[in-house]
């Protein structure tokens, strides 16, 4: 039935709480979050990278001038609707204040978390 998403390996289907797409380092980012019961070992969210396509077009008829234009991939494409067939159209393109400010905390946890992984294999040198 979503053969786009099997496709990339998601299985768990029913449980696909939201998404959200953005784009990053030249690649679109497509996350995928998932409703699990507290305690859950399963992961809560899964993250895909895609990258863009990159076409030369006419930019202006009569001057001969070319410039190239990115698209994003049809994987990524089709995957969005599949995505926004299961959840409906609850995903927002712009992020709230407050989504933003739990994305900014949460990367400060995760790169704490490394750099004190890095300066524990740095001493153990």
């Amino acid at each position: 039935m979503y053969p786009t998403l099997q496709s990339m390996g998601i299985t768990s289907i029913q449980d696909i709480e939201k998404f959200t797409l953005r784009y990053e380092g030249g690649n679109d980012v497509l996350k995928i979050y998932y409703r699990r019961e507290k305690g859950s070992l399963l992961p809560k969210s899964k993250k895909f990278k895609f990258g863009r396509s990159t076409k030369t077009v006419l930019a202006d008829g009569g001057q001969q001038t070319y410039r190239q234009v990115q698209e994003p991939s049809l994987t990524v494409l089709r995957a969005m609707e599949e995505l926004e067939k299961i959840v409906g159209r609850q995903h927002e393109e712009k992020a709230s204040k407050e989504d933003l400010v739990k994305e900014l905390e949460h990367l400060e946890r995760v790169m704490t978390n490394k750099i004190q992984e890095i300066k524990e294999k740095i001493d153990a040198m």
